[in-house]
């Protein structure tokens, strides 16, 4: 299983050797890592290397179980033989020296799987390291790339805001020009015709 992570890691595009140096939290138990993409969707690359560094977990945990579970299996292998020692050398009794050689063979096996389990356990914190920064480095070249495109959108939006308000300005200058025009056409009538007639044409031309 290990094994597989171990061909899959690959060098990255930043100074691992810089990067080792910081504290790098675990990405995929950081709420602010997570809240990235709370708007956005993680690239391909991305949910490989996430998926790699929550495989690695798992398998840490599990053979962290196993181990716990096969300790207390030998414990009790263990216990049973020091109970047979007995009956197996001072009674001369064949069936417990026969328990107590399976009990050795079990605990043999045991002690090989342990180790094996052990070697594996010391490999994994490294494992997940280097997973954790291929994710982080997937991470910001993802999220740079989306800051670029945004950043010209940006641009975009900067440019036809100015354009716009240029625009409403033109709407406003011409707005008040032919108001203006108006109250100075309405005021002319007003003084020439007097205030009954000029009732008359407002009924008449706008209701």
């Amino acid at each position: 299983m290990l094994e597989f992570f171990k061909r899959q890691t690959k060098k990255g595009k930043f100074d691992r050797k810089i990067l080792r140096k910081n504290d790098i939290s675990l990405l995929t138990l950081d709420e602010r890592w997570q809240s990235l993409f709370a708007n956005a969707e993680k690239s391909p690359e991305i949910l490989r290397s996430e998926e790699k560094v929550k495989e690695l977990l798992k398998e840490q945990s599990r053979l962290i179980a196993e181990s716990k579970e096969i300790a207390g299996r030998k414990k009790i292998y263990m216990d049973r033989i020091i109970k047979l020692t007995t009956e197996a050398y001072d009674n001369d009794n064949d069936k417990a020296k026969e328990d107590m050689q399976k009990c050795q063979k079990d605990i043999k096996s045991i002690n090989e799987r342990l180790e094996y389990i052990e070697k594996e356990l010391d490999n994994i914190p490294e494992l997940i390291k280097e997973a954790n920064l291929e994710l982080l480095e997937n991470t910001v070249i993802h999220v740079y790339f989306n800051i670029r495109s945004k950043q010209k959108r940006v641009e975009e939006l900067e440019k036809l805001i100015e354009e716009t308000r240029n625009k409403l300005k033109e709407y406003i200058d011409e707005k008040e020009a032919l108001s203006q025009d108006n109250t100075d056409i309405y005021s002319y009538f007003h003084d020439l015709l007097g205030k009954e007639e000029l009732e008359k044409l407002d009924k008449e031309y706008f209701g």
